[in-house]
């Protein structure tokens, strides 16, 4: 994660404040980053020693008040339904602070419920529009125009705690810290709708039992969690959210993110690849084809059944435990550990490379044979495996 990121992670976190005092502890964090970078440290390093975003805002809260009086509600209704009975050929929902939910409707209606169930000033702060055009049905949750941030009533008088000095301002202590889905965007799709399209800057973006020719979604710092599916094409996209799978099949799907994590579990994708930069990848149960794994800096854990495996990272280890009979296995990484477990294969082809870490190769109850580099055949040789490392160690066993 770098400088900008963080901070606008940290910002999204601090949106219960009011915005002067959104602004005066952003500007101390940028101090502390200016400080750190004139000491020669790395934006990373900075970012290890503030810790996680989360446990460092609870951490700020002192002498917390009991929250007094009923909750404030605003004359507009803060949750608002809508049923369609066109038939539309996409639909595009662009969330923004909200959180998405889409599943099957039980009709052939598209519902859609925009719910707001956060204080007066998050009600005045967001409003829901909507519009249909060339067969498209387009719904938005934004940040209204001309809306300043203003004290609530149910704004509490806190006390913060930062970098050794003491801040006192307004702001909704209770929800301080904790995920912002206050805001709730409900839709469910009738039968045959060809494509979907989501986006969210902080929400979440959840997606069940659905089957769609083409799906697209993009998050900022928002996770998208997809379940029990079946999508011909599929294109998924975090910065720092993470993307968890279960359950679905894929003819062609794209899953990437930035410094999320990449879970899929009982799921079949027959094409595609799956890629973060810092996080990690698992991808158990189920089967895959011709999918790419990468990551920079995280580890790959796959138990599958695929046709082959390609994985590739700079820093991280690499386990693969193979189902079935892979066809060929490229596994590429720099300073990482690499472990390949092949069960009830014919054969084995096995070329193994590392610099200063070690190789050990095993076929079922032969010696195992350790060595820097070189190629080893078993049986009929029907599964081609190729591993590198620079300085990690490399294992294959056969069983």
């Amino acid at each position: 994660m770098k400088k900008a990121e963080y901070l606008e992670k940290l910002r999204e976190k601090l949106e219960t404040f009011g915005r002067e005092l959104q602004e005066e502890i952003l500007e101390d964090y940028r101090e502390h980053f200016a400080e750190g970078e004139k000491q020669g440290k790395s934006e990373e390093e900075i970012i290890d020693e503030l810790g996680n975003i989360e446990d460092m805002i609870q951490e700020m809260i002192q002498d917390l008040p009991e929250p007094e009086g009923e909750a404030v509600s605003w004359v507009q209704e803060p949750e608002k339904s809508y049923t369609y009975s066109e038939t539309f050929k996409e639909v595009v929902l662009k969330g923004g602070v909200a959180k998405i939910m889409v599943s099957q409707s039980e009709d052939d209606q598209l519902h859609v419920n925009y719910e707001d169930n956060g204080s007066l000033s998050n009600q005045m702060k967001y409003e829901f529009c909507q519009r249909q055009e060339n067969g498209v049905y387009y719904a938005e949750v934004k940040r209204r125009e001309n809306v300043e941030d203003s004290k609530d009533e149910g704004d509490e008088l806190i006390k913060i705690k930062l970098f050794g000095r003491t801040i006192i301002s307004y702001g909704n202590a209770s929800n301080f810290g904790k995920e912002n889905h206050s805001i709730i965007l409900t839709v469910k799709l009738p039968q045959g709708m060809p494509k979907l399209n989501t986006t969210v800057s902080s929400g979440d973006i959840c997606l069940s039992g659905l089957e769609l020719e083409e799906y697209k979604a993009t998050s900022a710092s928002g996770d998208v969690n997809i379940k029990e599916v079946k999508i011909a094409h599929s294109e998924v996209h975090t910065a720092s959210g993470d993307i968890c799978v279960e359950n679905g099949t894929f003819d062609k799907g794209k899953f990437t993110t930035a410094s999320g994590n990449i879970n899929v579990n009982d799921t079949c994708i027959s094409s595609g690849s799956l890629t973060t930069a810092s996080g990690n990848i698992s991808m158990k149960e189920g089967g895959a084809g011709e999918v790419k794994y990468a990551t920079a800096s995280g580890n790959i854990n796959l138990s599958t059944n695929a046709e082959g495996y390609e994985c590739g990272t700079a820093s991280g280890n690499i386990k693969v435990k193979a189902v079935g009979t892979p066809k060929k296995a490229v596994l590429n990484t720099a300073s990482g550990n690499v472990q390949f477990h092949l069960e009830d294969a014919s054969g084995v082809e096995a070329t193994v490379r590392t610099m200063s870490g070690n190789a050990k190769v095993g076929w079922k109850d032969e010696t195992r044979i350790t060595a820097k580099k070189g190629t080893f055949r078993y049986g009929d040789g029907s599964c081609k495996v190729s591993i590198k490392s620079v300085s990690g160690n490399i294992n294959v066993q056969c069983v």
